[in-house]
């Protein structure tokens, strides 16, 4: 009774192997890349694009990259909290003696222990990117995403969904206007697929769910187009920078020349000639004569015949002009009187001249407090057409040498972002982003699909150090994630949700994951 139980049982667990070569029935969207840094803020990153992996969201974030980056990535993964017990579950009742139905009882009795779960995790390794201001250079040589769903279709059975990308990526972005910058990024890809349903029995005689037996596998050359737009609406007040100069400082006023400055501050007595003309009557003292009380009479008392002055050289019959008059003419040369009512008046103390300001209604509001008016740009919309033309790889048997398959199709795909920056300082930024991302993908029709939004808080006062915190719902599924750059050494963390479930029921993928790698 026993043998014909076990007959029976595996003659059903073939019959569900042979059905088990359909198409997976995973719904889950696949993205040729994801950085941990987007899926930290929700995978909200159009509109953002202003890091290395902008070649992949948005090649338009070249137009206005500051910096040029150098990614390096050693080594990057993480997996759903039960994933590896499964894994290695399965692997254990494979090995269980006995019979191939004993084998594939065992294989199926975990199955049913983990019934329902969502599984998966994601591996990138050996990353290269060469991000400059305008264009840039990716290769991806591993790039895996794995995703697992054990159900009930005939006996239990692992779906089994597997993405496995080598991309080489070359991105060139340009300003189109001063608010509007447009990019475009072509990639070959090269792809390996696992995309069937594995039923107890298989996994019984070959429990490598990544065995290249199971590979599908093509290759696909394709381009994004993307478009930033950041609008000038906006205007911030910023402090005036003040240069100390002479031309900043000098009155406005008319100022005297040099000369005439001389001759105003010298005593009345000293301006006189040192040979009188017959012009002029003859001083009763000389310079050297004068006594200090004398200098210091003021104008006003001076004798009257010490009131005028001629040139020193010129014609004879030069007039003669007031003490102190100022001339604008050189040494030699016949003055040019200056008129009286611009003269200084010599009886009066001298006095500093205010400058010469406009009204207060002619002057900039900005002028009064010391702050000036600048465009600022805190908002940001992006637009990204991806796999622009789509459709399906090419077969390629560069691993798996018996493929007859090829991956499913590449699918075009739109999204559409915004971001603003709630703060925006030299060294610090808080960003606000939302974004409706692959639009158009087979079975992204619900809003909780397209959905994506986050915050992240950004402190990188230079090239070489960074603290980044972030969070944010992915397809409604929160996020949360860290970078830090030290020196050279560049840190990633992050923890996210994603829809793995059907349009009628949802169920969420949990991954946890962390990347290291060098950052110039």
């Amino acid at each position: 009774m026993k043998t014909i139980f076990g007959v029976m049982l595996a003659l059903a667990l073939t019959g569900a192997f042979t059905t088990a070569k359909a198409q997976s029935l995973s719904n889950k969207i696949h993205n040729p890349y994801s950085s941990l840094r987007a899926l930290g803020m929700g995978n909200a990153f159009t509109a953002v694009a202003d890091d290395y992996s902008l070649i992949m969201y948005n090649p338009a974030g070249f137009a206005r990259k500051k910096h040029n980056e150098v990614q390096i990535t050693l080594a990057g993964g993480g997996v759903s909290s039960k994933t590896m017990t499964v894994v290695d579950d399965i692997k254990k009742a494979s090995d269980t003696p006995g019979t191939d139905a004993d084998k594939a009882q065992a294989v199926s009795d975990v199955l049913e222990k983990y019934y329902g779960e969502s599984l998966g995790g994601k591996l990138q390794a050996l990353e290269m990117f060469w991000i400059r201001r305008n264009w840039g250079v990716a290769i991806l040589p591993a790039d895996l995403t794995v995703d697992m769903y054990i159900n009930r279709q005939v006996g239990p059975a692992l779906d089994l969904n597997v993405k496995g990308d080598s991309i080489l990526a070359f991105g060139y972005g340009h300003n189109l206007t001063s608010t509007l910058d447009v990019g475009i990024t072509a990639k070959y890809i090269h792809r390996v697929s696992v995309e069937e349903i594995l039923p107890a029995f298989e996994l019984a005689t070959d429990p490598n769910m990544l065995s290249s037996k199971r590979f599908r596998e093509g290759n696909k050359i394709d381009f994004d187009l993307g478009f930033m737009w950041t609008p000038d609406w906006f205007t911030k007040r910023v402090a005036r920078q003040k240069v100390e100069s002479p031309a900043t400082t000098t009155s406005t006023s008319v100022a005297p020349p040099a000369e005439a400055t001389a001759v105003d501050t010298a005593p009345v007595a000293e301006t006189a000639p040192e040979t009188p003309t017959e012009d002029t009557a003859p001083a009763e003292t000389t310079p050297t004569e004068a006594t200090a009380d004398e200098t210091r009479t003021p104008q006003s008392e001076q004798p009257e015949q010490s009131e005028t002055v001629v040139a020193q050289q010129g014609p004879e019959n030069t007039v003669p002009e007031p003490v102190g008059a100022i001339t604008n003419s050189a040494p030699g040369t016949t003055p040019v009187p200056v008129p009286q009512d611009i003269q200084p008046n010599l009886s009066e103390p001298a006095q500093a001249e205010e400058p010469v300001s406009a009204p207060a209604e002619q002057k900039p509001a900005v002028a009064q407090d010391g702050y000036d008016v600048v465009p600022s740009y805190p908002l940001s919309f992006g637009v990204v057409v991806h796999n622009v033309i789509g459709g399906d790889f090419s077969q390629s048997k560069m691993i798996n040498k018996d493929a007859v398959d090829k991956p499913s199709k590449l699918e075009r795909t739109v999204d559409v972002g915004a971001q603003y920056k709630i703060v925006d300082w030299d060294d610090f930024a808080i960003r606000y982003m939302i974004d409706f991302r692959n639009l158009g993908y087979p079975g992204a029709t619900t809003f909780n699909r397209v959905f994506h939004t986050g915050i992240e808080f950004d402190y990188s006062p230079n090239t070489w150090f960074k603290t980044q915190l972030r969070a944010g719902l992915n397809q409604m599924y929160f996020t949360a994630g860290a970078s830090f750059l030290f020196g050279v050494l560049n840190l990633d963390i992050v923890t996210y949700g994603e829809e793995a479930g059907t349009l009628d029921q949802k169920r969420e993928s949990r991954v946890t994951a962390a990347k290291v790698g060098f950052n110039f």
